[in-house]
């Protein structure tokens, strides 16, 4: 699964470069910037006027924060039996910089930042022959870190009117289990704040979300959901037996908030674009001109 689901990745991730580069390739149409009228105006050409508006969605950059809270879930071997359980606050920011992809369909971007998260896991209580017993690692039934993580996203949205979208993201993220709290019925004393030397505390895997946003230019407020699943087990596969390869793997989840502002325009053009447009109009009539 791993080996299919990385070149996937990398190739999602390319996109919106590959698109930058297209369109560097391609020259300004005056055309389809601005609106020309006729060198004759008649009755029936002002009847017959498509006076719709067009205004194209720029490349442009948006930068903001998050925060919300996260759940945490796990795949364990053996088999447990897991709890959903909430930690907060997660709380980061992102920077996303939207590509015009084929110098067609402005839906694609690439969105890079930090986060401050959690993982860990939480086992249920079972019953067997009257007796409640509940599974543990080290004598934890409970355990979760603070970790800061760092995503690289290729960004999707689908615009739905002026002031509405529909956002999807996924790609990589990688972070570093800062501490740890375990709890449990028999949990060694110099362990419960404490990480093993059988603990990995890099963490690293593939992450994507779903949300929508609204738009009042400049700010963007957008709601999402976001879902990681990690690829380095919370503890070396052999550290309960060389002949048993056991893991467990964080599966965890975000619910988030965020308020963004455009670092340039979403619609129509700044100073500087409208200064380029300018000269290249007058670059054009002078070669007309010759």
């Amino acid at each position: 699964m791993k080996r299919l689901t990385l070149p996937l990745l990398l190739l999602l991730l390319g996109l919106p470069l590959w698109a930058q580069e297209e369109k560097k390739k391609s020259s300004v149409d005056l055309d389809k910037e601005f609106f020309h009228l006729p060198d004759s105006v008649t009755n029936e050409y002002l009847d017959n006027a498509d006076l719709t508006k067009r205004a194209r969605i720029n490349d442009y950059w948006i930068v903001g924060v998050h925060g919300g809270v996260s759940v945490q879930h796990g795949f364990f071997n053996p088999p447990r039996e897991m709890n959903f359980y909430f930690n907060k606050p997660v709380y980061g920011f992102s920077v996303t910089h939207y590509e015009t992809m084929m110098n067609m369909f402005p839906n694609l971007g690439l969105e890079v930042g930090f986060q401050h998260n959690y993982e860990g896991y939480n086992f249920k209580e079972t019953e067997t022959n009257g007796i409640k017993y509940r599974q543990h690692v080290d004598g934890a039934y409970e355990a979760y870190m603070e970790v800061p993580e760092v995503f690289l996203l290729t960004h999707g949205h689908v615009d739905a009117g002026n002031h509405f979208k529909l956002l999807g993201k996924v790609g990589l993220y990688g972070g570093y289990r800062m501490n740890i709290t375990r709890i449990g019925y028999a949990v060694q004393e110099d362990i419960v704040y404490a990480f093993k030397e059988t603990d990995n505390r890099w963490t690293y895997g593939v992450q994507g979300g779903l949300g929508m946003g609204l738009m009042f230019d400049p700010f963007e407020f957008h709601l999402g959901v976001q879902v990681k699943w990690g690829w380095s087990s919370f503890y070396q596969p052999d550290v309960a037996s060389p002949y048993y390869y056991r893991y467990a793997y964080p599966l965890d989840g975000a619910i988030t908030f965020g308020v963004y502002y455009q670092l340039t325009p979403r619609r129509g053009h700044t100073r500087a674009g409208l200064r380029k447009l300018a000269r290249k109009v007058v670059a054009e009539e002078m070669q007309q001109n010759q």
